[in-house]
């Protein structure tokens, strides 16, 4: 399957290189070399309403665009993006990992508009709605080669100006790679890849039937924009695209809790920390049961979306039409 998939991906590599450096076909048509900035949000098991402006972040990254006819043009992107996010809200993670460090801050204080607790009993008696007790984040460096065809639509003048404007579509593949990390409530010890640490037990096959993921995949970019047209050599784009993905563990969370114990004694009691991580909100909270689900068992793949703009520079081959 492996070497399929990678067979696959050399003919679409080859195709992309007879299309934009090697088709006769396409002599004639001019090109543009630009820059992209993007804002970032993802969405998988860790999205929630209450913390989605939290999850945003940002990227950068180049593009080389070939045009092919008046509406038809190839596009390759090279982009560096941050990807994150987190079951509960930044103020709350700092003041758990605050009262971690210093337990009495887990009985007066900020902390406690999130929780009641029992003295007595020694339990949490009630949480505040916008706590999320499973209290699971990441974040993620992600890199992306992107390859799409783009369809633009007639072209439009802005205030009966001599600035042009119009709408396109795209899609396409792209191969990105990823590395999904947490940080540790142990300040020393700072931020862990969470891959390595396999903390739904993928791949280990000794304990449990969990495969282990690729951190380099494949998947579709589908979007839409605006292009104006500054001037005879600028143009300028806002748009909007969506990756579709094929995998469900962009932020390490998809099956079901397993044996924290199992996770330390493989890879290190450290490793432990991040298999279970509700009671780092409070002490007197009970861990979750094995085998109980982890992720959102919804049976839907992660994804992430760029929105973000670009500027780039035409280059005009001297026997080409200038369209």
């Amino acid at each position: 399957m492996i070497s399929s998939r990678l067979l696959t991906l050399s003919s679409l590599l080859l195709l992309v290189g007879i299309t934009f450096g090697f088709s006769p076909i396409a002599l004639g048509q001019y090109r543009e070399f630009g820059v992209n900035l993007y804002s970032t949000q993802y969405f998988g098991d860790l999205t929630h309403a209450h913390n989605f402006y939290f999850s945003t972040r940002g990227g950068v990254g180049a593009h080389f665009r070939r045009h092919l006819t008046r509406n038809i043009s190839l596009r390759a992107d090279v982009n560096f993006a941050l990807l994150a996010g987190a079951d509960n809200s930044p103020r709350l993670r700092r003041l758990s990992q605050e009262a971690f460090n210093d337990t009495s801050r887990y009985f007066k204080g900020e902390i406690t508009e999130y929780f009641q607790v029992d003295s007595v009993s020694r339990t949490v008696t009630a949480v505040r709605g916008d706590v999320s007790l499973r209290n699971l984040s990441f974040r993620s460096m992600l890199s992306e080669f992107s390859v799409v065809a783009e369809y633009k639509f007639g072209e439009f003048m802005i205030n009966s100006s001599v600035t042009r404007a119009n709408f396109y579509v795209f899609g396409g593949f792209n191969v990105y790679n990823f590395n999904s990390q947490g940080r540790s409530v142990i300040d020393s010890v700072g931020w862990v890849s969470l891959k390595d640490i396999t903390t739904e037990g993928q791949g280990l096959s000794n304990f449990y039937n969990t495969k282990e993921f690729r951190s380099t995949q494949i998947g579709i970019p589908l979007g839409l924009g605006v292009r104006w047209t500054l001037d005879k050599y600028t143009r300028f784009a806002a748009e909007a695209g969506y990756r579709i993905l094929f995998t469900d563990y962009l932020d390490d969370v998809s099956g079901n809790y397993v044996n924290p114990d199992v996770i330390g004694s493989v890879h290190g009691q450290q490793a432990a920390e991040f298999v279970d991580r509700k009671r780092q909100l409070h002490p007197w909270l009970k861990p979750n049961a094995l085998g109980t689900a982890r992720g959102n068992s919804n049976g839907l793949n992660d994804g992430y979306l760029f929105i973000g703009m670009s500027v780039s520079r035409v280059i005009y081959p001297n026997n080409c039409p200038r369209l």
